[in-house]
């Protein structure tokens, strides 16, 4: 089957107009919402005196970067009232810019909902546009903070003798909706005792907990190389830039019951010994009951 050059142009014009459209789609600016909450802010008209207020003293008002915002509005005494939030800084005389910039209301007498979403981090002005400027106050968003974890360990100290070994939980807390996946890693001050994990990875969703149990060792005594004394245990968890650690305090006591001053020997050592001069008593006895039947 031919195909015709007229059917071929029309083939290539409708290729280029699809590639095009991307190009001239609107742009859209996406908001952090990993740490976003739903928040209800009640605004009261009041009368104080010869003036109108706000909540009687016009607070001020912060939310966090991508939180969800309803505003309750009401009037205390049915006079009317209309709430401006000026995010442009046009001022309260400007209200043909609500609701694509600004945020407002219809004059109310009763009630009235405002719900939005605070996209843009900054200091704005919110106003009564017909009891200005004693009806006016700031409204604050404030930057998300970063997604992060903590660490914790429990107990934060260990007492053993050597040989034996002390096990501490160690937990992780997700902050401002991190999720991932943490490496843990554990160092002694000096060296000596062994550290080992139940899990080296861990991983937590957005607001989880999880845990793994450290396990640290001290072989020592008569036949081990870790000294009584105080450590020092460096618990870190890493997840890529990010890193937290907690610490755990280690006493190992010592298992030799040998008196203060006695030499502290391997055993393979004592045992060696005792071999040696028991031998040494049983040759001398040989020796002596020969010299002794001639």
């Amino acid at each position: 089957m031919s195909v015709t050059k007229p059917a071929l142009q029309i083939l290539e014009i409708s290729l280029l107009v699809v590639l095009a459209i991307p190009m001239f789609s609107p742009t859209h600016t996406f908001y952090p919402t990993a740490h976003a909450s739903t928040k209800t802010i009640s605004l009261v008209g009041n009368l104080v005196g010869y003036y109108y207020y706000w909540n009687s003293t016009n607070p001020t008002i912060t939310v966090t970067q991508g939180d969800s915002i309803t505003l309750d509005l009401s009037s205390s005494d049915g006079a009317p009232h209309r709430f401006l939030l000026d995010f442009d800084g046009d001022g309260v005389s400007d209200t043909t810019d609500c609701p694509s910039t600004d945020q407002c209301s219809s004059s109310f007498t009763t009630t009235a909902t405002i719900s939005f979403t605070a996209n843009t981090v900054g200091t704005y002005m919110y106003y009564c546009t017909i009891h200005y400027p004693y009806m006016s106050g700031h409204f604050n968003i404030q930057t998300a903070p970063a997604p992060g974890f903590s660490i914790a360990a429990n107990p934060t100290s260990l007492s053993f003798q050597q040989g034996p070994s002390g096990t501490s939980t160690i937990t992780l807390t997700s902050l401002n909706g991190f999720s991932g996946s943490l490496a843990l890693s554990g160092s002694t001050s000096p060296s000596g005792p062994s550290v080992s994990f139940s899990s080296t990875s861990v991983t937590l969703s957005a607001g989880g907990t999880a845990t793994s149990n450290m396990t640290v060792s001290a072989y020592g005594g008569l036949y081990g190389s870790v000294a009584s004394g105080s450590y020092s245990v460096n618990v870190t968890a890493t997840s890529g830039s990010l890193s937290h650690s907690a610490t755990v305090q280690i006493t190992v006591g010592s298992s030799n019951s040998s008196p203060s001053g006695a030499l502290n020997l391997p055993l393979t050592v004592l045992a060696g010994v005792a071999v040696v001069i028991i031998a040494v008593v049983a040759v001398t006895v040989l020796l002596t009951r020969r010299k002794t039947a001639k």
